[in-house]
């Protein structure tokens, strides 16, 4: 019996070779000990691979007390409370620090951003509703701020505006835009208390009541309506406070008010109406705050070439919108929980503020208000950034294993971001204490700033725009620079409160709202030379220069050594720049220095910035506050390249400025251990 022959032998290439025809085996390979010892000697010393739950994890930034670790805001504040306050507020101030910080606040702020306002313009059966949605945490954050009185405490605080402002600036850069509202609120609550005239004297007992006539009845009604608006702006109670918009923005004029197309008509509709003797129609092209109470707004009457300002409520009594219809929302870059609309008014009731064709004189009021809320608003999310940046060149390691918070460039970034935020919260606190003496001279607590008598409005008017213009500038390139603090991790939307992507997205409009930087600028050019009513100018820079001198010289040589030397050499530095700065603008007429005017307008900043960065150093010799100096008047380290010259000079006192005295040793004795 034959045998079967084998099967075929397994094939890699799918050709089948018959036994006599197999190629032959492949000679063996002979064995290269020496680099299989090389591999399996690397093989053990190879680092573990990182997987999705080890390997090397960046340890968070962790951001402190907002006040407590500020020592520059408090340093700041120290300049216009006097002593026997300090105590009490800043126990206050610690603990809104900490609030606005805290994980109920911070869920309110991110449920903010995640919901943004929402309309719903008609209902399932196609009638008109205009209901606006708005999320939780936006109704919070407003209520908390309105508690903690954002408004109310420039009105009743024992400290005023100083008092309201310092607790507005730690709230802000938590507040998801709630600030909008407040600002225009306040300047709402300004503007009717001028409105507020005192009562009637009551009638002798003995004469005939008094007969008013109808428009006497009307005037009476409108400061009634006035009063109780009034009182709801400035509470701090949920139940019975308001907010306020403000309706500017049309479509033909956008910062150009004079173009209005909305037209009011008086049309009374009985005597007793509380909703106001006025119709008003047309179109708002921008209304910040559409969930508002109130709004003031600036009309056309038939009466005056000029217009007029009005108050309306938005509500009727029947709980129907006062003639407001919302057309559509807008879709912005930041400011994601603000609602801000397009509206169509139709008859909407409302009273006259003041006199026909003085509305933009009326409005003024508001204007100066919100533009000192815009510059609190650009300092404290400069300080917030910062905080972020700081904390994260903390916990941060690089190569070398060395903390980034020693190495030299990234400290010396670090300071030219801390110079700037200084420089601009002196500003913006100065514009704040003139405020406060344009409003109540006799109740602002006294401060080393020497203001000349009755001087304080005319400064206002000259150092808003000013103010308001700079600081919005320089918000945008400190926090802009903290995102690159970070690096990619900065340019993420990270979690409350590191998110430096919400900041810079809000932060661009703090250079548009209440007036961009070239309308600003108009402003501030028309504040320095001012027609007089004889067809003249008015020197109105003549009275910054007395203020400048005044400063500059107070205290002037009492200081000896190092730091007197500095200071010595500071005053006279910025008295050069401003003699320079008044010979230019006597000289130039005002077309001139408009169209030269942003290099005015940083001229000037160089100027008053440094008078308040000597007052201040002066005052107690603080190494930080005599380092400013140093570095914004003799160095003038005005920007982070574009202006000035920045970076000059060697590294000493940048640790010192951007940790403080303590912490600061602690940073060079850890760069000079490695």
């Amino acid at each position: 019996m034959s045998r079967q022959s084998p099967p075929p032998p397994p094939s890699t290439n799918g050709t089948y070779y018959p036994p006599s025809t197999l190629p032959p085996p492949p000679p063996p390979q002979p064995v290269r000990r020496q680099q299989q010892h090389q591999h399996q000697h690397q093989h053990q010393h190879q680092h573990p691979h990182s997987t999705a739950d080890s390997g090397f994890f960046q340890q968070p930034p962790k951001l402190g007390n907002q006040f407590q670790t500020d020592p520059a805001f408090q340093q700041i504040l120290a300049l216009y409370i006097p002593s026997e306050y300090l105590g009490p507020l800043f126990h206050d101030l610690s603990i809104l620090g900490q609030t606005v910080i805290s994980p109920q606040v911070l869920h309110y702020l991110e449920d903010a951003e995640r919901h943004p306002p929402e309309l719903e313009s008609h209902d399932a059966f196609a009638q008109r509703s205009d209901v606006l949605r708005t999320s939780e945490g936006w109704r919070k954050l407003l209520e908390l701020g309105a508690k903690e009185g954002c408004v109310a405490e420039g009105y009743d605080g024992r400290l005023g505006r100083i008092g309201q402002f310092a607790r507005y600036y730690l709230f802000s850069p938590s507040s998801g835009l709630a600030t909008c509202p407040f600002a225009m609120t306040d300047g709402a609550a300004r503007l009717l208390s001028r409105h507020l005239a005192p009562p009637r004297a009551p009638p002798s007992l003995n004469s005939e009541p008094p007969s008013y006539s109808t428009r006497e009845q009307e005037e009476e009604t409108a400061r009634r309506v006035f009063k109780r608006a009034y009182h709801r702006l400035i509470s701090r109670h949920p139940s019975v406070r308001w907010t306020s918009g403000q309706w500017m923005t049309e479509r033909p004029g956008g910062s150009d008010v004079s173009r209005s197309e909305t037209t009011a008509i008086y049309s009374p509709a009985s005597s007793a109406d509380e909703l106001g003797p006025w119709a008003i129609n047309g179109y708002k092209f921008f209304s910040s705050a559409t969930d508002a109470d109130m709004t003031i707004l600036l009309a056309r009457t038939s009466g005056s070439k000029g217009l007029s300002a009005f108050y309306a409520p938005m509500q009727l009594p029947s709980g129907e919108r006062n003639g407001v219809r919302i057309i559509r929302l807008k879709k912005k870059l930041g400011t994601k929980p603000l609602p801000t609309a397009e509206l169509e008014l139709r008859d909407m009731r409302a009273w006259l503020l003041g006199k026909e064709g003085e509305g933009l004189r009326e409005i003024s009021t508001i204007l100066t208000i919100t533009r000192v809320h815009n510059s609190v608003s650009a300092v404290s999310s400069m300080r917030r950034a910062l905080a972020v940046a700081k904390a994260y060149s903390r916990v941060r390691t690089i190569s070398g294993n060395r903390i980034l918070s020693t190495v030299p460039l990234h400290l010396r970034t670090l300071a030219q971001m801390e110079l700037l935020t200084r420089a601009s919260t002196h500003l913006a606190f100065l514009t704040v204490h003139l405020l406060s003496l344009s409003e109540n001279p006799n109740e602002t607590p006294p401060t080393p700033i020497i203001t000349p008598p009755g001087s304080a409005s005319k400064l206002l008017r000259l150092l808003t725009p000013l103010t308001k213009a700079v600081t919005a500038k320089l918000c945008l390139s400190v926090i802009s620079e903290s995102v690159e603090a970070l690096g990619g991790i900065g340019y993420l939307e990270n979690e409350e409160p590191l998110n430096l992507a919400r900041l810079l997205r809000d932060a661009q409009v703090l250079a548009i709202w209440e007036g961009t930087t070239n309308v600003l600028i108009t402003d501030l050019v028309s504040s320095l030379k001012r027609p007089s009513p004889s067809g003249s100018e008015e020197r109105s820079y003549s009275l910054l220069g007395e203020f400048i001198q005044e400063n500059l010289g107070h205290g002037a040589g009492t200081v000896r050594g190092d730091a007197g030397d500095i200071l010595e050499k500071a005053k006279v530095a910025i008295w050069k720049e401003w003699s320079n700065l008044e010979e230019a603008i006597e000289a130039g007429s005002r077309e001139e220095l408009t169209a030269g005017g942003r290099r005015i307008m940083w001229r000037l900043a160089y100027v008053v910035v440094g008078t308040m960065l000597l007052v201040d150093a002066r005052r107690d010799l603080d190494t930080g506050a005599v380092e400013a100096v140093k570095r914004w008047v003799l160095r003038r380290e005005m920007g982070l390249g574009e202006r000035g010259r920045g970076g000059e000079g060697g590294s000493e006192g940048d640790a010192v400025l951007v940790f403080g005295n303590e912490e600061a040793q602690a940073v060079q004795q850890r760069r000079y251990k490695l």
